[in-house]
């Protein structure tokens, strides 16, 4: 799915559930990209996630170049054809313009949610450097209302879901306020190519991962705390 998507040039959001193993699906589509001479991996991803990309980059795919793009002594130079270079949002929003300079064969937006809203510096960042093939990673692709996801789609595949304010007239407003399921039969239908979701708990997906354990913790508040 992720070969076929990122080899029209469409992208695709990647939304399983967490411990599904997004990161290593990206790593797998990084190692046939390279077969095919497609050019380095740029992956924005939080700051605390840049040592676990590492991490993982250097279990399952020791051969390949990696460099994190962050810290005061950053650079591009001499950046190798099938190189993974790490960063951050934060860098992101400063550097996008260096980024732009690039030619990125695949871009990976990891906890794509940060861009979930699509006025913010963030957003545009990402939109900012070009790429023919995007991916989002993300195991909450909807949070609080649907113009979250139609800020990663439009990050991913650009005019799949035309512009901001239609998608709003024309099925945010009548899924959210009427619960029209004409309007989420229409989203699915158009959403359903591009954007692959898959829980742990679905039949088949996990089957040797044990039953989540909850456990409730009753924590008092301090006297400072409850006064403040």
């Amino acid at each position: 799915w992720l070969t076929h998507l990122t080899r029209l040039g469409v992208g695709a959001c990647l939304a399983d559930d967490m411990g599904l193993g997004k990161t290593l699906q990206l790593i797998a589509l990084h190692l046939h990209r390279r077969e095919l001479a497609a050019g380095p991996t740029l992956v924005v991803c939080p700051t605390t996630m840049l040592g676990t990309w590492q991490r993982e980059l250097e279990r399952f795919a020791p051969d390949v170049p990696v460099r994190r793009y962050h810290g005061g002594s950053r650079t591009l130079g001499g950046l190798a054809t099938d190189e993974v270079v790490l960063s951050s949002y934060g860098v992101l929003r400063r550097d996008h313009a260096r980024l732009a300079q690039v030619g990125w064969g695949l871009m990976v937006a990891d906890e794509a949610q940060h861009a979930k809203n699509p006025l913010s510096r963030t957003a545009r960042a990402l939109r900012s450097v070009p790429a023919p093939a995007r991916v989002a990673l993300t195991g909450t692709p909807v949070e609080n209302r649907l113009s979250e996801l139609w800020s990663i789609l439009d990050w991913t595949t650009p005019g799949l879901l035309g512009s901001l304010d239609t998608f709003t007239r024309r099925l945010a407003i009548p899924i959210e306020r009427y619960r029209d399921p004409g309007a989420a039969a229409r989203l699915a239908a158009i959403t359903r190519p591009f954007v692959l979701r898959r829980k742990k708990t679905d039949p088949g997906i996990a089957p040797e991962l044990p039953p989540k354990t909850e456990s409730e913790v009753v924590a008092p508040l301090t006297t400072e705390q409850a006064t403040l």
